[in-house]
């Protein structure tokens, strides 16, 4: 019975934590209506799914995969652009030339995995973010997609997830045009210790059995497939 609970509860938190990511992820002028919201949050989701059981290293191959599948049914060119793209009106940088992408992101990419790997997780996973986010792989959904590696490794390393809501978006983008590291990675810490919280809530409001003592570190496990594939 417990596991069935626990079963029921990760399909429920996953569903009720990627609609918050969407209000939190995507710029209001990135949909038209409930039909344009539901087509992001099934997007979102098949990304999120697909990282978390099916990634443990990421790769050039993966991230195109998670692009597409962000953009799906949006009319947004498949795979890396190829064209040049401005990062938006809060963006103060200019993202990396086309033809340099899968070059500065294999770049990144080693650095995380065989250079930063003894690094404070939160300050790791801003060092990524910030250089994902100039490099703008994507015609869009970069931010998106940004968010999504960044929750999902988290989770994969036994941490709460982030949002970042709108009414932090303009610290965010500071922390992104000035390379904030160590401020990012204090604001990422800040955001999911919150999510650890409202995670445990969810959990007992809505699944607590009596007798069942089951902390929010159990939890977050929960919610990371015990085997994945490659």
């Amino acid at each position: 019975m417990e596991k069935e609970i626990l079963e029921q509860f990760k399909a429920d938190y996953e569903n009720f934590f990627m609609e918050r990511f969407v209000y939190g992820s995507v710029e209001p002028e990135d949909y038209k209506g409930p039909k344009d919201k539901m087509k992001l949050l099934i997007n979102l989701l098949a990304a999120y799914k697909y990282l978390i059981t099916k990634i443990d290293m990421l790769n050039l191959g993966n991230i195109i995969k998670i692009g597409n599948l962000i953009n799906c049914n949006h009319g947004i060119a498949p795979g890396f652009r190829k064209i040049g793209v401005t990062a938006g009106n809060k963006a103060d940088f200019e993202p990396s030339e086309p033809n340099r992408i899968p070059t500065d992101l294999n770049e990144l990419l080693y650095s995380y995995y065989y250079i930063w790997d003894e690094l404070d997780v939160y300050l790791k996973e801003a060092m990524f973010h910030i250089k994902y986010m100039h490099i703008h792989p994507f015609e869009d959904g970069n931010k998106r997609s940004g968010k999504l590696i960044l929750t999902t490794n988290l989770c994969k390393q036994g941490y709460p997830p982030v949002i970042i809501t709108p009414e932090y978006i303009d610290e965010y983008y500071v922390f992104i045009n000035n390379y904030d590291y160590e401020g990012f990675a204090g604001f990422l810490k800040q955001k999911s210790i919150i999510e650890d919280e409202i995670m445990y809530d969810f959990y007992e409001k809505n699944y607590k059995v009596p007798g069942c003592n089951i902390d929010s570190k159990e939890l977050q496990k929960v919610l990371i497939p015990r085997k994945k594939q490659s």
